[in-house]
């Protein structure tokens, strides 16, 4: 099982690189979903390729939004482009620019975004015409569903392990998109989800705090089920992280997988919001009741000293505290951050810290940065051990020998004489050959004879054969002509419909869609009926989540009803043959139109008619995870809702097959 660790810039790229990553994830300019962040761009993204070549690191190039028409033409071209650099993979959200790149540069590595919302087997073989080596699936997947994909198909599986985990299903959150403009599938994600709300029953006030603020992901423990489970790698979240938070992140997680032993506490230092395994084994726990990093709890605040200028908080610790640490006091809902510039060591755990911030009796000190081990961290630097055989024989160049990716070389420096006073030394040769950034060289002397060399050329012997060895280990795979964009295909976007929730809805439209809160036969069928009687064609409107019994009910359902669907997620696609695109489904372009082959309507742009799609789809419980409520015993009606505090209210409405799913809507 890989580790794919994040790139948000070179310096957590090398961080990624030096703990361990077997492959990094990056993006460059606006066509990512982090297009917030420093990143990389078309003239440095050759460096970062070549420099994690140079550690046997794969590079994955993340084009993971949404294209409209006109910027299609210069995705393809800086797939070519990264392609002659050297990049190993493309994670791609956008169908139309998938089918663009199988077409166009068929060498091309496609993996599927966790944005494509593939979440069951019957997506992935929706799918499967398409060139695609792996699907990243989206974290709301569980573990049985993993194992019954990896079973029946042939794709590499990859999960994500760490980091931040998104409250709205993957790819279908438009809270940021419908409320500010700011898509998520474009990269602009505002993170709303992590602001205070009030939660509402009716007019009755039932809770108030960070209720859309999920935990962060951890499945340090968890990684033998699913390396069993079939998982080819897994990923890391956090290009917009800190190059310590890479750095700790990657280190721990090789160091479970090599079962030397990983240490939670150095992952709770680096960035959490409290963990969760999320929906792993089932509909999880994941809200937490903060909204940033909280750190490491080392202890409590026993005394606090108000003074004219300065106070002094005196807390234990069970860590040491460096000076420039970074502490954050908590009790409540309330908290202060501060940074540890005036500290003292009292002894027996206890310290005292001169700070002009007010902080309580009681107060919880968190641990969020901590100075030493940042240092210790980011200092960390780790070179390549190459093999070398050197030979070196009066009146003959020295020469090395090597093998590097399966290639063997010979390199030769300047001419030899006989040593008269200093004649080189094996151990001279071996200092040498420590002086590379990225290489030590394992010297094994295959013929040294009493020679002599002058030191600048010795260096310049030990400059060319490392310099032959990053010219091989970064020479780009193919060399591919770049490609324009094809012709615009004629699409066809669906007309006159409207959208029902009740059977006593009014029916305005030729074609209704009926998006019921439950999935039953009776109903639906009756809906059907109902259509037939007033000359209107009836469709489906299929959830957006779905496992293997929801699948199950809603094949039975569709076979005995009759109905056409509307289809929100691939694993529809498959249903029926009287399918209309919908929403959820994402369709941004001509090209992602032609290829889905039908016609559309969508949640985002301009390409067909625009529908409001929920502005968030949750796969917790609200129930369980806010009023402590359960299956058995379950308080669900309508009527809940979520206020922000800037005034906006989105109604809490629920959607059940087998399981339940809930969403937030106008």
């Amino acid at each position: 099982m890989k580790i794919l660790s994040p790139a948000g810039n070179f310096e957590s790229l090398k961080m990624a690189v030096y703990n361990g990553a077997d492959e990094v994830y990056l993006g460059i300019s606006d066509f990512n979903a982090r297009n917030n962040i420093e990143g990389f761009n078309l003239d440095t993204l050759k460096d970062a390729v070549d420099f994690a070549h140079i550690y046997n690191v794969k590079v994955h190039l993340a084009i993971n939004i949404l294209f409209d028409n006109s910027e299609l033409g210069c995705a393809l071209e800086v797939v070519g482009k990264a392609l002659n650099m050297g990049v190993d993979a493309f994670i791609v959200q956008d169908l139309g620019l998938i089918s663009l790149i199988n077409e166009l540069y068929p060498m091309a590595d496609v993996h599927l975004s966790t944005q494509m919302a593939i979440h069951n087997l019957e997506g992935i073989l929706a799918l499967k015409k398409y060139k695609f080596s792996r699907v990243v699936l989206a974290r709301e997947t569980p573990l049985e569903e993993i194992k019954r994909i990896k079973k029946f198909s042939c794709v590499e599986i990859e999960y994500f392990a760490q980091g931040a985990l998104c409250v709205s299903f993957s790819g279908n959150c438009y809270l940021s998109s419908y409320t500010q403009s700011a898509s998520g599938n474009r990269g602009k994600c505002k993170q709303l989800c992590r602001l205070p709300y009030t939660f509402y029953k009716g007019d009755k006030k039932l809770k108030k705090g960070y209720l859309l603020s999920a935990k962060d992901f951890c499945m340090i423990d968890r990684l033998k089920e699913l390396k069993d489970a079939g998982v080819d790698a897994i990923k890391i979240e956090g290009r917009a992280r800190r190059p310590y938070y890479v750095a700790t992140a990657t280190r721990e997680y090789r160091r479970a997988l090599d079962g030397i032993g990983a240490s939670i506490e150095n992952l709770k230092l680096a960035f959490n919001r409290n963990y969760t395994e999320g929906y792993f084994n089932g509909n999880a726990e994941i809200i937490s009741n903060v909204q940033s990093h909280i750190g490491l709890s080392v202890g409590k605040v026993y005394d606090f000293k108000q003074g004219k200028k300065f106070n002094e908080v005196f807390f234990t610790s069970t860590r040491k505290i460096y000076p420039k640490s970074t502490l954050k006091f908590l009790q409540g809902q309330s908290e202060v951050t501060i940074s540890a510039f005036d500290i003292k060591d009292l002894g027996e755990n206890r310290f005292v810290l001169t700070t002009t911030n007010q902080v309580r009796k009681g107060d919880t000190v968190h641990l969020i940065v901590d100075s030493e081990s940042e240092n210790n961290a980011l200092s960390y630097i780790k070179k390549r051990t190459i093999d070398i055989e050197i030979f070196a024989k009066i009146g003959t160049p020295i020469r090395a020998e090597f093998s590097i990716l399966g290639q063997n070389q010979v390199v030769e420096g300047d001419l030899l004489t006989e040593a008269k006073n200093q004649p080189l030394k094996k151990e001279e040769i071996e200092s040498n050959f420590a002086k590379s950034e990225y290489f030590i060289g394992n010297i094994k002397i295959g013929k040294l004879e009493n020679v002599f060399i002058l030191k600048q050329s010795l260096n310049a012997f030990r400059r060319k054969v490392f310099d032959k060895a990053i010219e091989i280990l970064t020479k780009p795979s193919c060399s591919v002509e770049i490609k324009s964009l094809p012709k615009l295909p004629k699409i066809k976007a669906f007309q006159d419909f409207c959208i029902v929730e009740k059977l006593s809805d009014k029916m305005t439209a030729k074609n209704v869609i009926y998006s019921p809160s439950e999935y039953g036969e009776i109903d639906i069928l009756a809906f059907k009926n109902r259509c037939i009687e007033q000359g209107k064609k009836p469709y489906l409107d299929t959830p957006n989540f779905a496992l293997k019994k929801d699948i199950e009910l809603l094949k039975n359902i569709i076979k005995n009803c009759g109905v056409g669907i509307i289809a929100n997620n691939y694993y529809a696609l498959n249903l029926t043959d009287d399918v209309v695109i919908g929403a959820g489904l994402n369709v941004y372009n001509n090209f992602t139109a032609f290829e889905l082959e039908k016609e559309f309507f969508v949640a985002e742009g301009g390409l067909a008619k625009r529908v409001d799609f929920a502005y968030m789809t949750l796969r917790h419980c609200p129930m369980k995870n806010l009023l402590n409520g359960s299956c058995s015993n379950c308080p669900y009606e309508d009527g809940y809702s979520y206020k922000m505090e800037g005034g906006k209210v989105m109604k809490l409405k629920r959607k059940k097959l087998s399981t339940c799913t809930f969403y937030l809507t106008d």
